[in-house]
């Protein structure tokens, strides 16, 4: 910039050597030395300037792609919350559901043709059953919304965001415990439960597998309570995301996605070995790339989502191909593709409305304490309620229970750094 300095030095120099020089021709000098102290401070502080600003481009990329990630990304924090608020009721309200007597079996590790055939059958002479057998048709992938869920949101942070750097030992490691804890207090509050009502359960020497999250890779394991096999299946994928995909082409993702598959459509869809295989990461991978994938490539307005009439017809679309798919062996194994897209539509549209928004926003940020606490208020409810036939009755007092126990336990199953 010019120092105000420097014009009286000027002027003293003009008067020293030509003592005579009118008043005019002062100013015109002046100005003129003025003009050129002027351009060379800009040539000076501009070439400052852009030394400055390479600087802060080569070393502050992180930043920088942190922000733009946040400000353009294809899901936003509030409808990542969403998405696990429809996840988290699907899960709860399904995993009552399908136990109830007269509920058709869904088709989440092996697949039952004649459960379809029987809610197709229902369908067509509804009764009293139809609307549980609708969420056992529809509801039992909320899990895969979670492992989309956890694909998209690594990507953002160990690829483009401040997780960037972190080594392999720290990553897996970090993750497990976190895993480790959150599983160990839904076991603790499980097992006092269990003991309390019901002293005589039994328990198989396979939950010391359980407890160190590696239960599912035991063919012979029962995992108890049911829905404890998310956190080993999680865990897997975890380790498999930071050896295989971590900061690698998009090709690997999608050759490790079609390499699941194709081994899966090699077995009877009702193999004990297909079973097995889904109970580990096969059921997972296929959702999980796609959100490694989204997270790198999407944004908020892809595919025109962010425009209301074009997102409510991809929403039909993905609905309809999502129920086409459950009828056929060899293209259920790719109806997660379906399942996402049409949980993607539905969150985008529910985020256009503040009531949905604020619902299903809340539920996310409490469904790490629902997953961990819905399965002990099932077991004490599910054998006491069943025989009487009271479903509608017993899915209340369900969710009352487990909404409340939530709320009770909230602070001793959360801590600062895993709520965010």
């Amino acid at each position: 910039m010019l120092h105000c300095k420097s014009l009286p030095v000027a002027v003293e120099k003009m008067h020293k050597y030509v003592p005579n020089l009118s008043q005019s021709k002062e100013k015109a000098l002046i100005l003129h030395v003025s003009t050129d102290e002027i351009t060379h401070h800009l040539k000076k502080h501009t070439a400052i300037f852009v030394t400055t600003f390479h600087d802060f481009m080569s070393t502050d990329q992180q930043t920088i792609k942190t922000v733009t990630t946040s400000n353009s990304s294809f899901l936003s924090r509030s409808e990542c919350n969403i998405m696990r608020g429809f996840a988290i009721l699907f899960i709860i309200i399904d995993n009552i559901t399908h136990l109830y007597s007269g509920v058709f079996m869904d088709s989440e590790f092996i697949y039952l043709s004649k459960s379809v055939k029987g809610f197709v059958n229902n369908l067509m002479h509804p009764d009293a059953m139809l609307p549980f057998n609708l969420i056992s048709f529809y509801c039992p992938y909320g899990v895969m919304l979670f492992i989309f869920l956890s694909g998209y949101c690594l990507t953002l942070k160990y690829e483009k965001g401040n997780g960037r750097g972190t080594s392999c030992k720290a990553f897996i490691g970090n993750h497990y415990k976190k895993l480790f804890v959150m599983q160990l207090k839904g076991l603790a509050l499980f097992l006092t439960v269990l003991f309390m009502f019901n002293p005589n359960e039994v328990i198989r020497n396979s939950i010391v597998l359980q407890f160190l999250l590696v239960g599912n890779l035991n063919p012979d394991w029962l995992c108890k309570p049911g829905p404890y096999w998310f956190f080993g299946m999680i865990m897997e994928m975890y380790v498999i995301y930071r050896l295989i995909i971590y900061n690698r082409k998009d090709w690997v993702a999608i050759a490790l996605t079609v390499f699941s598959i194709g081994v899966m459509a090699c077995f009877s869809p009702k193999s004990a070995t297909l079973n097995y295989l889904r109970v580990n990461c096969f059921l997972a991978i296929l959702p999980f790339c796609m959100g490694v994938l989204a997270a790198r490539h999407l944004k908020s307005n892809s595919f025109s989502l962010n425009k209301t009439g074009i997102c409510l017809a991809w929403f039909v679309l993905a609905f309809i191909l999502l129920t086409a798919t459950k009828f056929n062996f060899y293209s259920w194994l790719i109806m997660p593709v379906f399942v996402i897209v049409t949980a993607v539509t539905l969150v985008k549209l529910f985020s256009k409305v503040k009531f949905f928004d604020t619902v299903f926003g809340w539920l996310g940020a409490m469904s790490g304490v629902l997953f961990v606490v819905h399965p002990t208020v099932r077991e004490f409810l599910i054998d006491r309620m069943n025989d009487y036939g009271l479903y509608y009755g017993m899915l209340l007092v369900y969710l009352l229970i487990t909404f409340g126990l939530c709320l009770i336990l909230k602070p001793a199953f959360t801590t600062k750094k895993n709520a965010n």
